[in-house]
């Protein structure tokens, strides 16, 4: 894109896009700042009037992932069934992830300093808070144990989520079975909860 094409807020959006796709390609290890400004067009300085640095750029876009991952979870139709919506939103993140490995990649990357982006940390915050209100039914109203039981919820989920990401389920789950396990694992954790 032709530097002439900006005004205010399109180059941070086109940075954001540009970044996204490079660590599709190349993993977030593999993202560089000078890179991203040379595929929108613009000078190597240019992204730095919107980013502090390069884990600015890649915490942004996790931030976007997190807000997406809510969106996604929150588009989950309600079952009625406590258990069966567990299940739901279990596939449902299952589903976020391999739909966007990169994205998710970044979204935990070890590499972003959480302190550095609070903003990071709130997206990750809401997540929490939308898995504690789909385990109110089966929890109750013990604040604590809401939250210990939507960050087991949150674990069983990713942790299928990451080794199918890393292609270290295909033996056992073959080419389109990644919510056979997810969902037995979230079945029996939830059923276990419910009796």
């Amino acid at each position: 894109m032709p530097k002439s094409s900006y005004h205010h807020g399109d180059l941070r959006s086109a940075l954001l896009e540009v970044t996204a796709q490079l660590v599709r390609e190349k993993g977030a290890r593999g993202f560089s700042v000078s890179e991203a400004a040379r595929r929108v067009g613009v000078s190597i300085g240019a992204p730095y009037r919107h980013f502090d640095d390069r884990e600015a750029m890649l915490a942004a876009v996790a931030t976007r992932g997190f807000t997406e991952l809510q969106e996604a979870l929150d588009s989950v139709a309600d079952p009625g069934d406590p258990v069966a919506r567990t299940v739901a939103l279990a596939e449902a993140y299952v589903g976020f992830a391999l739909a966007d490995t990169a994205r998710f990649e970044v979204m935990f990357a070890a590499s972003i300093d959480k302190d550095r982006h609070p903003e990071l940390l709130e997206g990750a915050v809401r997540v929490q808070a939308r898995l504690e209100n789909a385990l109110r039914e089966l929890v109750g109203h013990d604040p604590a144990g809401l939250v210990r039981r939507a960050a087991e919820l949150w674990s069983i989920a990713h942790g299928v989520a990451a080794l199918l990401v890393e292609n270290r389920l295909a033996h056992v789950v073959g080419p389109t079975g990644e919510n056979t396990v997810v969902a037995g694992a979230v079945r029996a954790w939830a059923t276990g909860l419910a009796a």
